[in-house]
């Protein structure tokens, strides 16, 4: 039986492999993930660095920290190797006693980086980041720097992960495992010291806040900027797709969310790249169109005008169409819609009236979206600074 096991790991492993082989190429491969907190699956701590003191818990920890993480694929099936920066880091705890909240970020002064290890077929894997963050918490308001080593261990079927991804074209939940983090820092010259144990999972949305962490972090965090990114499948569309394709559901975002209405200006830049082949490694396509809608409803895509909210923001693409053929009879099916915009490489609108969401995908030049590839593509949402 113990052999028959082997055997049978050796055959999906060699399966593995194949799929693998079947992508076009490798090399330096790029995934840009939000890294965030599990709630009900995280917990912390304040305590001062005093004989005797209890520590003070954390409540209703949210949050996360964008990372970008770059490895060099041309080493499969060996382990993969490679390096973690920081991006972002937006985390907000409520303490009921005297800090009332606590604020962190990222230390702009410092980067966070670090480095990241995959054995993807061992199904194991590690990362070691360097991290460097800013505190503020409602006791007194002063802001302190705090710098600790945190380490993120991977278990688990990691070829199945990584095969699915590729399939999927998202790198989601990759990263699903606990961040511990212990650092000391001072609040009134009394030192302090956090710790953290973080459920964390992966996607490429950015947290979620309650509104009074909104209210006490903000002005924080928009010390690193004010755009949010938002990952855009590489695989995704929202116009009508000829029948050979079958193309991911694109990235919709609420702008209520966002903190943007009707007649405000949203700033929209590309970030990262995509592949029109599947390949494990970065691409250099960076077209991408939006679209301004009053509902999130998306139709199937075999039909031309799919968001039936669509609402027409002044700055329109055209996006063409496709031969659909039946032997060797042949009809244009356009697939254009009036109120879409490019974004790449970036531009400012005006939010039109009714919007309530923005529809996001990238616009390949094949016209075919299933076999793009990357995890390294996506778009910063810039609503300017938080209105206090």
């Amino acid at each position: 039986m113990k052999k028959m096991g082997i055997l049978r790991r050796m055959a999906l492993a060699g399966a593995g492999l194949a799929a693998l082989a079947c992508l076009t190429g490798c090399g330096e491969l790029t995934i840009r993930t939000w890294v965030k907190v599990v709630e009900n699956d995280s917990t912390g701590s304040v305590r001062f660095d005093r004989p005797n003191a209890k520590p003070l818990v954390l409540e209703r920890i949210q949050g996360g920290f964008l990372a970008k993480i770059v490895m060099d694929t041309t080493n499969i099936p060996a382990p993969l190797e490679g390096t973690i920066e920081v991006e972002q880091i937006r985390i907000a705890a409520a303490q009921p006693g005297p800090l009332q909240y606590v604020c962190a970020w990222a230390n702009p002064d410092q980067p966070s980086t670090g480095t990241v290890f995959l054995d993807i077929l061992g199904g194991h894997g590690s990362t070691h980041v360097d991290t460097n963050l800013r505190t503020v918490t409602g006791f007194g308001g002063v802001v302190t720097d705090v710098s600790t080593s945190t380490d993120l261990n991977l278990e688990g079927d990691l070829l199945t992960k990584f095969l699915g991804a590729a399939d999927s074209g998202a790198a989601d939940g990759l990263f699903a495992t606990r961040a511990p983090f212990l650092g000391t820092s001072d609040l009134g010259g009394v030192p302090v010291i956090f710790s953290l144990d973080l459920g964390v999972t992966n996607d490429t949305t950015p947290p979620v806040f309650d509104a009074d962490h909104l209210y006490n972090c903000s002005y924080y965090w928009e010390e690193q900027g004010t755009a949010l990114y938002h990952g855009v499948n590489s695989k995704a569309s929202y116009l009508r797709a000829w029948p050979g394709d079958s193309p991911s559901a694109p990235r919709i975002i609420s702008l209520d969310d966002l903190g943007v209405a009707p007649g405000d200006t949203l700033r929209l830049d590309t970030v990262g790249a995509y592949a029109e082949q599947l390949e494990l490694k970065d691409g250099g396509k960076t077209t991408m169109t939006a679209v301004f809608s009053s509902t999130n409803e998306l139709l199937g895509t075999s039909v031309q005008k799919r968001i039936p909210g669509a609402i027409e923001a002044g700055t329109d693409i055209n996006t063409g169409g496709f031969l659909k053929c039946f032997l060797i009879f042949c009809s244009f099916q356009s697939s254009d819609i009036t109120q879409d915009f490019r974004v790449d490489p970036g531009v400012s609108v005006v939010v039109p009236p009714g919007a309530k969401y923005l529809f996001v995908a990238p616009q390949p030049a094949s016209r075919k979206w299933s076999d793009n590839s990357g995890f390294n593509f996506g778009v910063n949402a810039d609503p300017g600074p938080y209105p206090y």
